[in-house]
């Protein structure tokens, strides 16, 4: 399991995703250096998992994270990832012969001991190919990735799916992932059904790999994360056999070819006793064999399969509903928590922070007051519209995008009742603080969402040197109040 950090539910998406990349460009590096020393078999599977894990992560969250990290990046990623398919396969084959020698007569084992041959000359040139590709091209690749992450952590909401947490976004990318799972187990009718069985282990890892980011914060992750992979193992299980059928027709014909030169070459000078000799030398009855057991292990599998979905499948829908659960509970919807500072000037540490420029406006109104705000970035504008409720630390906020054809019949209606002001995002470990410089005003504040009322605050170095106070229970200081 890599080590992922905690504590980042209520942090932006793409702050999460920059510190849980960071983990698993780590683990993929480590795993590239055990390869380069020789160490092929594990070092080979853990670069793998990494990698894969990396990209499902980075496709999951691709409306938070597109801006920096897009698709030229992810498919980079990907091509590094085939580079080593070819070992993997004829490893997991090879493997799979070997485990069956004691299924084989003693003539068949001829056939295996030729397959196990063929396979393993064959796996020395694809070690040394994958290994080529991994040191050539991933180091550089990693760096570019560790960059781009860190990019879209310092603009968390210049992806496309902005406003929203980390526990709220893992909670839709749960939900529909835990459904899709559950749809694609029904597609699977038999121990052929080779695509469809293919596709419902793809869905158990992407919903593994979602669940795999909650295992130190919910209690119910860990379970469901071990169900998840023994699913995973059946169907890979069963997608292997599948797919070794072809395998198996190749070697096969190969050896039936060379079997029959060796027979055409003694034909004229061997004696009876070398041409029984040759005979006895036949891979193809073992080969024949090892199909056959292939076969049949397809329907074992198939088996165990369904006996999972009878013993485990509500358990495990049971586990992944409580940690939705858990996730809902980590910032009520439509609650904003933050708190807000007065500061005597613009800290130093915005200079190298992205920033966006913003125009807000207020429609008019006693009790509602409805705020339209257009957001001017480097992916061009963006238009919202949200109503806010309550005063203080903890306030009601329900906010949603609008057209920029609405923005702009409705933004006349706020003159006089607006705020211009540039806002620069500074992480700070889970957190981003956003610092606002005022336009149309000599005033800068600082303000930070937290997950929760009682979570404490402290003010990083770089703030305390211009903070002025905390006006967070200050009505002045509220924007609405600001644009009047």
């Amino acid at each position: 399991m890599p080590d992922y950090p905690t504590g980042l539910l209520s942090a932006p998406p793409a702050v999460a995703v920059d510190r849980c990349g960071a983990v698993l460009l780590a683990d993929a590096l480590a795993a590239r250096e055990q390869l380069a020393a020789g160490d092929t078999d594990q070092a080979l599977h853990d670069f793998r998992v990494a990698v894969r894990r990396l990209r499902s992560v980075l496709r999951a969250f691709k409306p938070h994270v597109d801006h920096e990290v897009g698709a030229k990046v992810r498919r980079r990623l990907r091509e590094v990832a085939r580079e080593t398919n070819a070992a993997r396969d004829t490893e997991v084959l090879l493997g799979w012969v070997r485990g069956r020698r004691g299924a084989l007569t003693r003539s068949q084992r001829v056939g295996g001991r030729w397959l196990e041959a063929r396979l393993g000359a064959e796996l020395e040139e694809e070690y040394a190919l994958s290994l080529r590709a991994v040191r050539r091209r991933f180091p550089a690749l990693a760096r570019t990735v560790r960059k781009r992450l860190a990019a879209a952590a310092q603009n968390p909401w210049g992806g496309s799916a902005s406003g929203t947490t980390f526990a709220a976004a893992l909670e839709e990318l749960i939900g529909d992932h835990l459904a899709a799972f559950v749809a694609a187990m029904d597609e699977v009718e038999g121990p052929d059904d080779e695509a469809r069985a293919h596709a419902a282990r793809i869905r158990a890892k992407r919903l593994r790999y979602l669940v795999e980011l909650l295992e130190r914060e919910f209690e119910a992750a860990p379970p469901a994360v071990a169900r998840l992979k023994a699913v995973q193992t059946l169907l890979g299980d069963l997608h292997d056999v599948q797919v070794a059928d072809p395998a198996f027709r190749a070697a096969s014909e190969a050896a039936a070819a060379e079997h029959a030169l060796r027979l055409s070459d003694l034909a004229a000078d061997a004696d009876e006793r070398e041409r029984r000799r040759v005979r006895q030398r036949n891979a193809v009855p073992g080969l024949l064999a090892l199909n056959r057991n292939a076969r049949d292990a397809r329907w074992d599998l198939f088996e165990r399969y369904r006996s999972w979905r009878t013993e485990h499948e509500a358990a495990l829908e049971s586990e992944v509903q409580s940690v939705l659960e858990g996730l809902r509970q980590v910032t009520p919807a439509g609650i904003e928590i933050e708190r807000k500072y007065l500061l005597r000037t613009l800290p130093e540490r915005v200079a190298t922070a992205d920033s966006v420029d913003i125009e807000q406006g207020w429609l008019p109104g006693e009790r509602l007051l409805e705020r339209l705000r257009r957001t001017r970035g480097t992916d061009g504008d963006r238009f919202h519209r949200a109503v806010k409720l309550g005063r203080g630390l903890s306030r009601i906020e329900v906010e949603e995008a609008t057209s920029a054809e609405l923005f702009a019949a409705l933004w006349p209606l706020t003159e006089s009742r607006r705020v211009r002001k540039r806002r620069y995002f500074v992480p700070e470990g889970a957190l981003t603080w956003e610092i606002d410089e005022f336009q149309d005003r000599d005033l800068v504040l600082a303000e930070v969402e937290l997950p929760s009322t009682d979570t404490e605050v402290p003010v990083p170095d770089w703030l305390a040197a211009v903070l002025d106070r905390e006006v967070t229970d200050d009505p002045a200081y509220v924007n609405v109040n600001l644009a009047r």
